[in-house]
């Protein structure tokens, strides 16, 4: 025990003189709030914005209900006298789309491959099934017709269920991803200065000179880049509650929110993404061991950072962690500490994941144990 705590004090050391590892581990998280700023923003915008009024073009006379319901639907009518007017007013942006009407038949022109199209289309529909329901209750009341007995044979009622909306769902998981990733980078960048990095600058042979072990020299190693990690997890942890905290009281988008910020959901928190700091410490270190650079660590390290981006896309295709998915690391660590800031974890999934980041680390760590053991790891030697 005395050989690792000489040498996580001695990497540590050197990770603090290194600038370049302090601002790994210290400015990464400072992307966690300004995204969830950035994010809630811009749903708040969207949200709150006022909504778009939009010009279309029409061949008749419209009525004075027909103005109301235009009017009601958001869409501003301008009467042309010909089809070639209209085409020529479309094609100058003038309008975005336009109606023509033939008899009591109604054509619609639109594009609803575009934004504007797409919703003046929509609202063009609204406005003739009102006014064709409108014309429908006028002929029941014409003929002394009781147009309940038409239109009212069904009542219904809508209970709102409290649950996670799509919006703080993707602002927590964008949160959480970037916690991860910057977990992960730091993990990359000091594994790589403790493995290759010592071995491109020759103090990996001067260092085992000295009456250490290759077991207590890689689990000092291995702990020094969890402790590093862990730092990260601190600083990010903070940034992130303070800035949930702080959009769900300043944006009215998340002002009726369901994230959970409890001591038992941070405390849950702390659990999984302590286990990730083992597993991702002892991965990153198994894989910069076999590297003979500082380049090709580096090189061979940059996957991992971009594996930590597949769980964001699986989140938005509605994935659910499941059987044989919870074993997967940083899926697993991904999706169950979203499930836990929304309020329904499942302890299995947490327990799975947990114990298998340990299962995991501790093979990392066998495996470069067993290899720190040859002259060929050590050494660079082909």
């Amino acid at each position: 025990m005395k050989n690792i705590k000489i040498t996580i004090k001695k990497e540590l050391r050197a990770i603090v003189r290194d600038k370049k590892s302090l601002l790994m581990m210290a400015l990464t998280p400072i992307f966690i709030p300004i995204f969830i700023f950035l994010m809630t923003y811009i749903y708040d915008t969207m949200v709150n914005s006022e909504e778009k009024i939009y010009n279309v073009g029409i061949n008749y006379d419209a009525s004075s209900i027909e103005e109301e319901l235009f009017k009601a639907n958001n869409l501003v009518p301008t009467e042309y006298k010909t089809f070639a007017e209209m085409e020529e007013a479309y094609n100058n942006e003038d309008i975005v789309a336009y109606i023509t009407k033939d008899d009591n038949n109604y054509t619609i022109y639109t594009n609803n491959t575009s934004d504007d199209g797409s919703y003046a289309g929509m609202y063009i529909t609204n406005y003739l099934e009102s006014y064709n329901n409108y014309l429908g209750q006028n002929y029941l009341t014409a003929n002394n017709i009781d147009s309940s007995y038409v239109y009212n044979n069904i009542t219904y009622d809508i209970v709102e269920i409290k649950g996670n909306s799509f919006i703080e769902t993707e602002i927590s998981n964008i949160a959480i991803i970037f916690t991860i990733m910057a977990m992960t980078l730091s993990a990359i960048y000091t594994a790589t200065d403790l493995t290759a990095g010592e071995k491109e600058r020759g103090t990996l042979e001067t260092l085992l000179t000295y009456p250490i072990k290759s077991s207590e020299l890689i689990l000092g190693k291995f702990l020094a880049i969890v402790i590093s990690t862990l730092i990260t997890l601190i600083i990010s942890l903070i940034l992130m509650i303070l800035s949930f905290n702080i959009v769900q009281n300043n944006f009215t988008v998340l002002e009726n929110s369901s994230l959970n910020l409890s001591i038992t959901t941070i405390l849950l928190t702390v659990v999984i993404l302590f286990t990730y700091s083992f597993f991702i410490s002892g991965l990153c270190i198994s894989i910069a061991s076999f590297a003979k650079t500082y380049k090709e660590a580096q090189s061979t390290l940059t996957p991992v950072s971009l594996i930590i981006c597949i769980p964001m896309f699986l989140q938005l295709l509605n994935f659910k962690l499941h059987g044989y998915f919870s074993f997967i690391p940083i899926l697993n660590h991904s999706f169950v500490i979203n499930d836990i800031f929304m309020g329904n974890y499942n302890s299995y999934n947490i327990i799975i994941t947990a114990l298998s980041s340990i299962i995991y680390s501790l093979i990392f760590i066998w495996i470069i144990v067993k290899e720190y053991k040859s002259e060929k790891i050590l050494f660079n030697s082909n």
